[in-house]
């Protein structure tokens, strides 16, 4: 794997540090990897996409930059950040500019319930992060020999790095975008008792408005081991079977994370030795009086899943296992 040169396609501004992750996981496996946008970067773009020709890969500025930014990097696989296939102009620009034979791989961080109708079946793998997308992929590429599998998401250890915290504060804290939907799931927890501390966009604190505020890294790391339990409420639409980041990044930390009881989670986790399992909110509040009457098993949780996303679930991992999958000769 040394010295394999990946394109990493994706947003260059986004709330999530996906892209920037992704990359780190490819440099720690000895590759060269380099990122693309496929926003709006230029004069040329922004103009394009004021007169109505399209965002993203529809419009025909972008699908020109990105295919010479391909040309010029040469690699030997593209990987396209939560997209399952492109349009059929870029798809075709795109091969036309890497050589014959390099494999163009998707991988989902969001759910997909369907592709736009101007997408054409083009890779040659696709990732997802969520069983539910699984039969949407398997109908689209029917009739083409595209690799479709489970690759679960994951962290970047140096970005959520562990901490012990001997007395850690006797709540849950939820740390990220406060949408109204998290915001009924809010009050429901409440209702079933329990102590919830909100950060970030949207959190409604008016005696403490520094806690509504974008939140980096750090101090979101900060927060979830400053915590008993790190409360982890997925977006409909975005997750519907699987994990999202906040599942792998709170363990990594040194938190005790909690998620649903949705399909994919023994995939990655160990219900009730690795992570909060829940089923509702007075489930959840069971859970967490019990968890907090019991120190020495919080402490035997913290290390159980941060040891599991160390083993399991960091980026340099799943970078590792594309790169097997296609360059299986320099395993």
């Amino acid at each position: 794997m040394q010295g394999l040169r990946i394109a990493v396609v994706g947003k260059s501004r986004s709330i999530l540090t996906w892209l920037d992750d992704t990359l780190d996981g490819f440099r720690r496996c000895a590759a060269a990897p380099v990122a693309i946008s496929f926003q709006a970067d230029t004069v040329a773009e922004r103009l394009s996409q004021k007169r109505g020709e399209g965002k993203e890969l529809r419009n025909p500025e972008i699908v020109k930059r990105s295919a010479a930014e391909l040309a010029a990097a040469d690699p030997d696989l593209v990987l396209v950040l939560n997209k399952g296939a492109l349009p059929a102009a870029a798809a075709e620009a795109w091969r036309a500019a890497i050589r014959p034979g390099v494999p163009i791989v998707g991988w989902l961080c969001d759910c997909l319930n369907r592709f736009p109708q101007d997408h054409v079946p083009c890779f040659d793998s696709v990732y997802f992060f969520d069983s539910h997308c699984e039969p949407v992929l398997e109908a689209f590429y029917q009739d083409r020999p595209t690799r479709i599998d489970y690759l679960p998401l994951a962290v970047n250890p140096d970005r959520y790095p562990f901490r012990e915290v001997s007395h850690p504060k006797p709540r849950l804290v939820f740390a990220g975008k406060c949408s109204p939907h998290r915001h009924e799931r809010f009050a429901e927890l409440r209702a079933a008792g329990l102590p919830i501390d909100l950060y970030g966009p949207g959190a409604g604190n008016r005696l403490r408005p520094w806690r509504n505020r974008r939140l980096s890294s750090a101090t979101i790391a900060d927060l979830y081991r400053s915590h008993l339990v790190g409360l982890n409420l997925p977006q409909p639409g975005n997750t519907e079977r699987g994990l999202n980041l906040r599942a792998f990044e709170i363990p990594a930390a040194g938190g005790i994370g909690t998620y649903p009881d949705v399909p994919d989670l023994p995939r990655c986790f160990e219900p009730g030795r690795e992570i909060l399992v829940y089923r509702s909110p007075d489930d959840l509040a069971r859970q967490f009086e019990a968890l907090r009457g019991n120190p020495e098993r919080a402490a035997a949780m913290i290390r159980a899943g941060h040891d599991r996303v160390l083993r399991d679930h960091t980026f340099e991992q799943r970078a590792r296992t594309i790169l097997r999958n296609h360059f299986p000769a320099q395993g």
